[in-house]
């Protein structure tokens, strides 16, 4: 289906304002998996003709799916679709693998990289003994260039190797020691973002994100992870089945 009947379409269906209309049929249409992320928009001017609306409600409309998260602009690309990334439950999977399932190339800035004893609190939720040594990540995870998460990440350093540098994918530096978290346990919930967090996602103060806290265990039941991140909560929605 092409732009302008997955979007056109859904306005002809629409009730209300013509500028609540048109946005609601963007809205629609990428919900429904019509507009594909990381795919390029029309030119205004001709989507304004091929929708039939002026470019100011077309320009008024960009901005609020812009401020909702579904469209970015980006200098010699114009308009492009960001969408939601689904993240299924079902699946033990990190972020790099996800990214590449949906064609999008992941990057990590390190803030922090320290290799130590096991943390207190880590050891804590983990049982790790104390005195094992660890490596503690904090990066900001991005794909296509775009921050979406923030997370810190705890990890002995037997899974690692003492020489990641914590710009790769962290899973794939453990499955080259067999050190892959094979279960996780995970909690999610809705927070506001503080101050710092924001800023780091480049979000407004106090918007929603998604706070993920996990610990990982091997095959033979130890810990190798012990994480917590933040996830841009207009960006980044978890999915999952549920079986009776």
């Amino acid at each position: 289906m092409d732009f302008y009947a997955a979007v056109g379409g859904r306005l002809a269906k629409e009730h209300g304002p013509l500028a609540s209309r048109l946005r609601n049929a963007f809205a629609a249409a990428f919900e429904d998996g019509l507009l594909v992320a990381g795919s390029a928009l029309p030119a205004e001017r001709e989507m304004a003709e091929g929708l039939g609306v002026s470019r100011s409600t077309l320009r008024q409309c960009l901005k609020e799916l812009g401020n909702m998260g579904l469209v970015s602009t980006r200098p010699g690309a114009g308009t492009v679709v960001s969408g939601r990334i689904h993240k299924a439950l079902s699946q033990l999977s990190g972020f790099t693998e996800d990214m590449k399932l949906r064609g999008l190339v992941a990057s990590s800035t390190v803030l922090e990289r320290t290799i130590g004893p096991v943390p207190h609190d880590t050891a804590f939720r983990t049982s790790l003994p104390l005195g094992t040594l660890t490596m503690t990540l904090v990066r900001l995870r991005k794909a296509g260039g775009e921050t979406l998460c923030y997370e810190r990440a705890v990890v002995p350093i037997s899974a690692v190797g003492e020489d990641y540098d914590g710009t790769g994918s962290l899973y794939e530096r453990m499955d080259l020691r067999n050190g892959r978290p094979r279960r996780i346990l995970q909690s999610l919930k809705a927070i506001e973002a503080s101050p710092e967090v924001a800023g780091l996602l480049g979000v407004r103060p106090n918007s929603a994100v998604l706070e993920i806290t996990q610990v990982g265990y091997s095959a033979d039941g130890s810990a190798v992870e012990d994480a917590v991140s933040w996830y841009r909560g207009d960006r980044y929605q978890y999915v999952g089945e549920i079986k009776g």
